[in-house]
């Protein structure tokens, strides 16, 4: 979805919700650059738009939720509000997944790669 299609949705006056989590990163080459090259990212880091304030700018509902506990009230208040919506769902840029973080993502690779560096000439010699 994009902007344009935000303002037909209040245009046509269409009650849709829309949910964008945003985690201020390109969150999937962040994972992969420090799985491979663990501590050395390299342009990863977002700067997000206000998103609930777009909505707004619209004629829309907008709605930020920084923490999991806010959620369910934000997304009835918008289920009933009858107008087109966006929450924007603000996400902890180490949560890297539901499972791991970058911080774990970056000692696993630190740990698996730690015995190629640390082989040295003498240990190749046997």
């Amino acid at each position: 979805m994009n902007g344009q299609e935000f303002a037909t949705a209040v245009q046509y006056e269409l009650p849709i919700i829309v949910i964008v989590c945003d985690n201020a990163s390109y969150g999937t080459i962040r994972m992969h650059q420090e799985r491979e090259y663990p501590g050395r990212v390299i342009a990863t880091a977002l700067v997000s738009p206000d998103f609930a304030a777009y909505a707004r700018s619209f004629g829309g509902v907008g709605l930020t939720v920084e923490a999991t506990e806010d959620f369910p009230e934000a997304f009835r208040s918008v289920q009933s509000c009858g107008k087109p919506a966006i929450i924007h769902l603000k996400i902890d840029p180490e949560a890297a997944t539901p499972t791991m973080t970058l911080a774990r993502i970056r000692a696993l690779a630190a740990d698996k790669s730690a015995p190629l560096r640390q082989t040295t000439a003498s240990d190749a010699d046997g």
